[in-house]
């Protein structure tokens, strides 16, 4: 059966979410982030601007023309100071340009769904420990958040009861038998704590090199993967969620997939006409190729087209 219609300003918790607990873990781990600014905030009453020359154009179809309503919402977003965390950008310029790619494809959905709540403002001088909010990750993999939040909070007392003091060298000093067992956590889990505080150790990963903006999406993928234990998923979840970063399109989340599926019409090679990952590769890219660099927001609204299809209507 359909899930219940949910508000526009949250992020329900689809079961591709929610198998691993790893959105519960990665917005967890912003402690400092701002409250205020991660509450919905109210959608904005349209006011009617558009001008007769406009109203013309678009009514013609021109492609450069958005919707009164759509227009509003992009200027309620236009104070907002920018967002991200390694480069940074206008969260209207973003939604303008979601809303006029492809043809205006997504402008309903943008209007249904009103403004995005991917992302929260993270002021310049804030400590981000990319270390911590990566340990969080493992330990949520394929948990609830009730649960990964329990088996966090048992991970922090096994190394001293305090989250400040995980560290690469606090997990090296510890034994790994002896850790797995008191914090709850399984062999595979353990492992790639170990392996991710190596690789920090190495000088591999750090808050310097996560945070670089002159490595590329690809280049940080890349450098995520190779931790084991840190997948596909994993990786891009953290991409957008942890680092912010704006053009990340999670091919693997089947949220996305279903989303796409609804919001396009098309007709993939998995069961029931589903997209699949890996033999509708191309399919997949090719529809999100237009909203690059800001397919991280349209991937949002494919999660939110995917909960409450009548969001296109």
């Amino acid at each position: 059966s359909r899930a219940p219609r949910r508000s526009p300003g949250t992020i329900s918790r689809r079961p591709s979410l929610q198998r691993s607990g790893l959105l519960w873990c990665i917005m967890a781990s912003m402690a400092t982030r701002s409250r205020s600014l991660s509450t919905p905030r109210p959608r904005p009453t349209p006011v009617n601007t558009e001008t007769p020359a406009a109203k013309k154009r678009r009514a013609q179809g021109a492609d450069d023309v958005l919707d009164p309503r759509c227009e509003e919402l992009i200027a309620s977003l236009a104070s907002m100071p920018p967002v991200g965390r390694a480069k940074r950008f206008r969260l209207s310029d973003a939604v303008r340009h979601v809303a006029l790619a492809d043809g205006r494809r997504l402008e309903k959905v943008v209007i249904n769904c009103g403004a995005p709540t991917l992302y929260s403002n993270v002021e310049d001088t804030e400590d981000v420990d990319t270390f911590r909010s990566l340990c969080r990750i493992v330990v949520g993999q394929q948990l609830a958040g009730a649960a990964a939040k329990t088996i966090w909070a048992r991970f922090v007392t096994s190394l001293g009861g305090d989250a400040s003091l995980i560290t690469p060298e606090a997990v090296l000093a510890s034994d790994m038998e002896a850790l797995r067992s008191s914090a709850g956590l399984s062999n595979a889990k353990a492992r790639s704590i170990f392996d991710l505080a190596a690789h920090y150790e190495r000088g591999d990963l750090s808050d310097a090199v996560l945070l670089d903006p002159s490595l590329s999406a690809a280049e940080l993928y890349a450098k995520l993967t190779a931790v084991k234990g840190i997948g596909p998923w994993s990786a891009h979840m953290y991409q957008m969620f942890g680092l912010l970063q704006p053009d990340i399109f999670p091919t693997g989340d089947l949220g996305v997939r279903n989303g796409i599926k609804e919001a396009f019409g098309l007709r993939g090679a998995g069961k029931n006409g589903a997209l699949d990952e890996k033999r509708d590769k191309e399919k997949l890219e090719a529809a999100m190729a237009p909203f690059a660099p800001y397919r991280s927001l349209a991937a949002w609204y494919m999660w939110r087209c995917a909960d409450t299809p009548s969001f296109l209507e």
